[in-house]
Parts: structure tokens; sequence; C-alpha cells
């Protein structure tokens, strides 16, 4: 299996459009297909994977340019920039259609939709495919809920709220609706799942089950995110398509820390993986170094939050200091990626005992640490995540 694939088509400006094709053996093909999503959503373009296997199976579908036009501006107080305006509607589709057909396929011919994770940009495009095509769609358990609620952003939103104020966020502007773009209530986020995934193993979806493509159960980024192990036709070498789990150069955002930490473990013991593909940014070649630099990025990241404690702090605070999140952060503007990304290592230090709430003023909580040397903190940690059957009650 060639580590870089078969160029079938390069990417155009917009940093999506490519096809790149690997090859499984004689008779089975995988191709990584990249589509248009900007920055404001996740990070920016989103790759699907399709396999030829008994059946032809896409993983993920990226997200309808209609629906970032229209919405996800909108929604954060953001004017859509010219070039994405002009852009039309069936952008992104049009880019995944055309793809299917150089890889000497057609929409019609997908039997099934697998989706890695719960995320917009991973599954609102799966909509129209469906419709094309008749494939049916396969996610996780976990994430089927958030998935299958056609006003899940509505609820995540309501859901965080009382949590933004309390990090000491400002919230977006209230503002009346000037472009005539949908309200957040108004649009269906929402794509039918008719299959659940409930168990690693075998891909299984209704009567289909797969000898050549296995789940791995990867939580973290999501409740029920997934792994596909791919194999080959002969050997032992396989493919891991990652979902959001593991990216590159970028470093994926946890929804849950400790949980995100226990799947990086998890990963560390599968053998044979030769190539990682993710759904964002570059392949990864050498998975354990990636997993270690990952650990460590958490483990710094932790300590700096530890030790900035030492004085009361908000999380707000904390992820507006220069070089806290991956990029810089305006303490004027809403930004959940970067206030959640502060909210779950303190949420650990808590956990760990190393951070407690000093304060509350007004709404915002504000945290301070245990005195202690960070070690003793990180040692604590590193139990938990270890012992997953002494801390599960401890996880709601």
């Amino acid at each position: 299996m060639k580590r870089t694939g078969k160029l079938l088509r390069a990417n155009q400006p917009t940093g999506s459009g490519r096809v790149v094709e690997y090859r499984l053996g004689r008779r089975r093909r995988l191709f990584q297909i990249t589509t248009f999503c900007p920055n404001i959503i996740g990070p920016g373009p989103t790759n699907q994977y399709l396999i030829e296997d008994e059946a032809l199976i896409l993983v993920d579908t990226g997200i309808p340019t209609d629906v970032v036009k229209n919405f996800f501006y909108f929604w954060q107080n953001q004017p859509v920039p010219a070039h994405i305006e002009a852009m039309s509607d069936d952008y992104s589709e049009q880019e995944l259609l055309s793809a299917i057909n150089l890889t000497g396929h057609d929409v019609r011919d997908i039997d099934f939709i697998v989706l890695t994770h719960g995320h917009f940009d991973h599954y609102l495009l799966g909509r129209k495919l469906v419709k094309m095509s008749g494939a049916k769609v396969a996610a996780h358990v976990l994430d089927s809920g958030l998935i299958t609620n056609k006003w899940s952003l509505m609820k995540v939103w309501m859901e965080r709220r009382p949590l933004y104020r309390a990090m000491g966020m400002p919230l977006p502007e209230n503002h009346i609706n000037s472009q005539n773009r949908p309200r957040t209530e108004d649009i269906d986020l929402s794509l039918c799942v008719d299959h659940a995934i409930t168990s690693e193993g075998p891909l299984r979806i209704g009567d289909f089950r797969s000898d050549t493509i296995s789940v791995c159960h990867s939580a973290g980024h999501s409740p029920g995110g997934i792994s596909l192990l791919v194999k080959k036709e002969e050997g032992t070498d396989m493919l891991m398509l990652c979902g959001d789990t593991l990216l590159y150069p970028i470093t994926p955002h946890p929804d849950d820390l400790v949980a995100y930490l226990r799947a990086l473990k998890k990963i560390k013991s599968l053998e044979n993986i030769t190539l990682v593909l993710p759904a964002h940014g570059e392949v990864i070649e050498k998975l354990q170094e990636r997993l270690a630099f990952l650990e460590m990025h958490h483990k710094l990241r932790l300590q700096l939050t530890y030790e900035v404690c030492k004085e009361p702090r908000s999380i707000w605070q904390i992820a507006t200091m220069p070089n806290y999140f991956d990029v810089p952060v305006d303490p004027a503007k809403f930004n959940p990626l970067a206030g959640h990304e502060a909210l779950i290592h303190v949420e650990l230090l808590q956990l760990a005992g190393g951070l407690h709430t000093s304060h509350v003023d007004g709404k915002v909580h504000y945290f301070q640490n245990s005195g202690e040397a960070f070690a003793d903190v990180e040692s604590r940690i590193q139990h938990i995540i270890d012992d997953e059957n002494t801390t599960i009650l401890l996880r709601r």
C-alpha cells in the first residue's frame, strides 16, 4: 500500500477538491475526497472516504455550502466573506459528486454512509446524498441522538449558554435578521440514522457484515466517535479512518478530556496501523509519534492551566491568554471552541483535586490551584485516566 496514495485531482484555491486513491489490493480501493468547509465551523475542509468493500461505503459526507452561507456565519454574528458568498450553493456537493464519478462510481452506487461522529461538518450533506442514492446511514448510538435532532444546535446552545456565562465569555449579541437569514430554530440540522453502531469489531449495518472493516469506539471528541480499521487484501496492514479523534497538523478539540485521553491510550495499543486518514488536514504516517505529541500537548496545557491559577482565574481569562489556544483569541468576542478548550482542562484538574472554585463574582466562576507541586496533581490525573473502574461514577 503506497503511503502517499495516487493523486487523481489536486486541491483548488478553496483548499478542497482533492481526490487521492489508496489501493487495498488488486480488487479493492479506498479514496480520500476533500470538500469545502470554512474554518468558522471547524478546522477547514473535510475529508470523506469511499471504500470498495462487498458494499460501497462512504465515510462522512461533508457539509452543504448553502447551509454554511445561510446559517453558520450569521449564527456567530460574522459577515460572510465575499469569496464564500460568491460560491454556488451546491459547491461542496458538486465537489463530492464529481469526485465520486472520478473514482469510477456514481452516487447511486453507494450502499451505506457511515458517520465517524455527530458534528455538522461531517454529516449534513448526507441529507442530499440519501435522496440521490437511497443509501442507509449508520452512526454510533451515542451520537445518533444529536444527528437525528433537527434542533440539535439549539439544544447545545441552550445547554451551554449558562456555562459560557459562568466562564466569563461574552455571548453573541442578539440582532435583527437584516440579511433575511433563517433563524436557528427554523433550520433542520438533522439526518435520519437507519442503523445504530453499538459495538466494536466487524462493521455491521443491518444484515451486512464486513470482513475487512472493523469499528473502534474512540470517544472524547464526541461521545459516539468511532474509527474504522480497514484491512488490506493480503497481510496484516491496516488503514485507520479516525474522524476528528486524531488530526495533523492541528490538534483536535475534545468534548471530554478524560474520555479523549483514554481513547489515545486505547489507540496506542492497536497494531499494524500503517497509515491514519483523518477527517481534516493531512495524513498521519507516524501514529505512535502523533499520539505521544497529543498526550504531551494536553499535559502541558493542564500544567499551564494549573500554574496560572495560583491566583484566581476565570475560564475565559485562561482561554484568552497569549498562546493558550491554537490561534489568538479576542477577549471581546464569543469563541466557544476556545472557551470549551479551557473548560475541559479545568474540569480534569478539579476532578483530580488540583483546582477548586475560589469565588463567584456575579455569574462568573473563578478557580484557584491547591498550591501543591503539579507533579502530584499529574499523578492523580494519570490514575483517573488509567483506572476507569474506580472513577466511572465521577463522570456523571
